[in-house]
């Protein structure tokens, strides 16, 4: 099945955080609607386009390392710079995976 555009139809599922189906779409790109509200979102390949799993447990380590870096005495610059690095890669990962799902699916 193709789209308008030749871009080929897919089927997505749509799951809320307990893993209970609350929908599905077919098309090039997800349901808007129902990705919002998803916890976690699949395509008919069983592809994961959304998991908010994957966030929360990026943004709990986000703030682990942040607690960490406060505790880190000045005189340990080395490791308060390999803390600091840590942060900026973690931050820019949870940005990507946050728009992971339109890229992948679209």
């Amino acid at each position: 099945m193709y789209s308008a555009d030749d871009e080929p139809l897919r089927e997505f599922q749509y799951f809320d955080e307990d893993g209970v189906f609350i929908g599905k779409s077919d098309g090039a790109a997800p349901d808007e609607q129902l990705f919002n509200q998803a916890h976690y979102v699949f395509d008919d390949h069983n592809d994961v386009v959304k998991n908010l799993d994957l966030l929360a447990i990026m943004r709990r380590r986000l703030l682990n390392l942040r607690r960490e870096l406060v505790n880190v005495p000045v005189k340990q610059m080395e490791r308060i710079m390999e803390i600091n690095r840590q942060i900026r890669v973690l931050e820019q990962n949870i940005v990507e995976i946050q728009n992971q799902g339109w890229k992948r699916a679209g």
